[in-house]
């Protein structure tokens, strides 16, 4: 199995405190039938064995920061629509990374970007070229999903601002830990 990320942009289009401790983001981690950065395009067929594995409960995909070992918090839900792969995610603010960092940069609208990695399974044989050079993946096994500063999906985002005003105004005497807001 070769280990690669699907280096899109892919932003986190909802992002909403579920309790002090908690920060709850949505958005695409993967675009359907797009060419990335890396010329790697994925297709809903793609991940039929991901799919397969993750209802099975035999895989369970971690959410990390910067495709690194850090683990800043954990996927809710992961479904397939039309465009791509959806994912409903939470930020555990009993991380300090998250707490001091993450959560702040995610909140102001700074930090608001997705990016996957996985095996291609088969090998070499799992990819596909196309005569437009780029390459696509046919059997792409998900392991994790990342919060990431630069991805290689510019539509990759997720929106926060919204959902901050709403909490300020709905909690205008809570000041506890979110002392950024």
């Amino acid at each position: 199995m070769k280990n690669i990320r699907l280096n899109h942009i892919y932003k986190i289009e909802n992002a909403s405190l579920v309790t002090d401790d908690i920060l709850k983001i949505e958005g695409y981690c993967a675009h359907y039938n797009k060419t990335n950065l890396n010329d790697e395009v994925v297709d809903a067929k793609s991940f039929d064995t991901f799919f397969s594995m993750y209802n099975a409960k035999q895989i369970t995909p971690k959410l990390s920061w910067e495709h690194t070992d850090t683990i800043i918090g954990g996927i809710d839900e992961i479904v397939s629509k039309t465009n791509g792969l959806w994912i409903t995610a939470h930020l555990n603010n009993n991380v300090k990374i998250v707490n001091e960092m993450i959560a702040p940069n995610v909140l102001a609208g700074d930090l608001d970007s997705l990016s996957t990695e996985g095996y291609v399974m088969g090998g070499i044989d799992g990819i596909v070229n196309n005569s437009d050079g780029s390459y696509y993946v046919k059997d792409f096994l998900l392991t994790a999903v990342s919060v990431v500063r630069t991805p290689a999906d510019p539509q990759a985002v997720f929106t926060v601002r919204n959902f901050v005003e709403e909490w300020k105004e709905q909690h205008k005497s809570v000041r506890k830990l979110w002392y950024f807001l």
